[in-house]
């Protein structure tokens, strides 16, 4: 994870200035007052110095210079829980959502008429909002079951390549509808995994054989060297701890570190001494966990007559236990969520307020819950401001990450493997 301050100055000797393909000169690392300058060839950071003040520093002709005039640089934004094929969805709804039933008994409607084209429409009109604000990275779920069968996973494992100047996508096979219901579930799911999933998914509490559920994608993902991400625990009902279930096979299958947890809404709900328990029991596994604030407390409290919960997962005990804990914006404008302009920092801010995370500190962690953090769960092994690492930048118009989150606007430069990429060059 990264931590505030972490950012300082790095040298990688040499002549990187005069060979570079970009330099982005006079920024602001996290926790640092005195500017750096950022050399970069290749798609990779080949150097990250104090700044000369001279701009473009030994620049060759032809190279990018940005000149970032003291704003803050931060290793890309990630969407580390996104769904793509079924966002944009308002406008076909024969009526609105109230409950999480509704929410999936609507979806599962809708998507008889979801096509190839329909589906990649919406997704890159997500994608293009998420690049513009930031983002260079995006963990998409993708949902097999009858209906769809193959057709989503095939549309976004195309995109996938399409984009990946832009973004990089890790596809998730998801079966929403659960596996048991399914006559091709299984199926599906393995064929998913054979034609480029890059992490098995599962959703124990949206399949009546619960245990079978659960052994499968276990089953598949060790079979198959795959990570695994869940929805779970989607609810306010302390009684509802399926995640102690995948604690315990995570240990018995050896993947610690490589499963990731979703939503866990109802340990927010659990007794206080129980719930720290849980937390720690998290933390022992590996276990990372994504919050989605916007979706999470529009579903949850709805039936608190008085106080209403606010559905969330207990994210400061979750981090004071050692899980290590993301931020997502998991749905825009459908039945789970019938809200989102595809900006991550919206979520973040909606977080930071509704988790009383609020001081200069808290505000750091907040920005490690979209750089960091989702770097470790996603298995990125260089994303960070130091030689070496991906050139996925991003520069904002802020002196702190309090500053980005004051403000909730689009970067003033976003970088890709290197280069200045915006959200129009995307394809149509």
């Amino acid at each position: 994870m990264t931590k505030p301050g972490e950012d300082t100055p790095a040298r990688a000797g040499g002549n990187a200035f005069s060979s570079a393909d970009l330099v982005v000169a006079g920024a602001r690392l996290r926790g640092g007052t005195a500017p750096v300058d950022i050399a970069v060839r290749g798609g990779s950071i080949t150097a990250v110095e104090p700044s000369t003040g001279t701009g473009g520093r030994d620049a060759p002709p032809g190279a990018q210079v940005v000149d970032a005039g003291g704003r803050l640089v931060v290793p890309g934004l990630i969407e580390s829980h996104l769904h793509l094929e079924k966002a944009y969805l308002l406008d076909r709804l024969p009526y609105d959502a109230v409950t999480l039933d509704d929410a999936i008994t609507l979806t599962a409607l809708l998507k008889k008429n979801f096509t190839p084209e329909d589906m990649r429409a919406r997704a890159l009109r997500v994608l293009r909002g998420a690049v513009a604000h930031g983002v260079t990275h995006v963990r998409c779920h993708v949902e097999v079951d009858d209906t769809l069968m193959s057709s989503a996973m095939e549309t976004m494992t195309a995109l996938r390549e399409e984009v990946s100047k832009f973004v990089t996508l890790q596809i998730v096979v998801f079966p929403q509808d659960g596996l048991t219901t399914q006559r091709h579930g299984r199926e599906l799911m393995r064929r998913a995994v054979a034609s480029g999933a890059d992490v098995v998914g599962g959703i124990p509490y949206n399949d009546p054989d619960k245990e079978g559920h659960l052994d499968f994608v276990f089953e598949l993902a060790v079979e198959h060297g795959l990570p695994l991400d869940f929805h779970i625990d989607l609810s306010d009902d302390p009684r509802q701890r399926d995640i102690l279930d995948v604690v315990e096979r995570t240990h018995q299958a050896g993947l610690h570190g490589r499963v990731t947890a979703g939503h866990v809404t109802s340990l927010g709900s659990v007794p206080a001494p129980q719930a720290s328990e849980i937390c720690a029991a998290i933390a022992e596994a590996g276990i990372h966990v994504v919050v989605l604030p916007a979706t999470d407390v529009y579903l949850n409290g709805r039936h608190d007559t008085q106080a209403p919960r606010r559905g969330l997962t207990p994210v400061r005990m979750l981090r004071d236990a050692g899980v290590n804990v993301s931020l997502a914006t998991n749905n825009i404008q459908n039945p789970f969520t019938p809200f989102g302009r595809g900006n991550i920092l919206d979520s973040a801010l909606m977080l930071a307020e509704l988790c009383h995370l609020g001081t200069a500190r808290d505000a750091e962690y907040v920005l490690d819950m979209m750089t960091g953090n989702p770097a470790e769960a996603l298995r990125l092994p260089a994303h960070a401001i130091t030689p070496g690492a991906d050139a996925d930048l991003v520069l904002f118009d802020a002196a702190d990450a309090r500053g980005v989150l004051n403000d909730c606007a689009r970067p003033d430069v976003v970088v890709k493997h290197g280069r200045i990429v915006t959200a129009k060059e995307l394809p149509r």
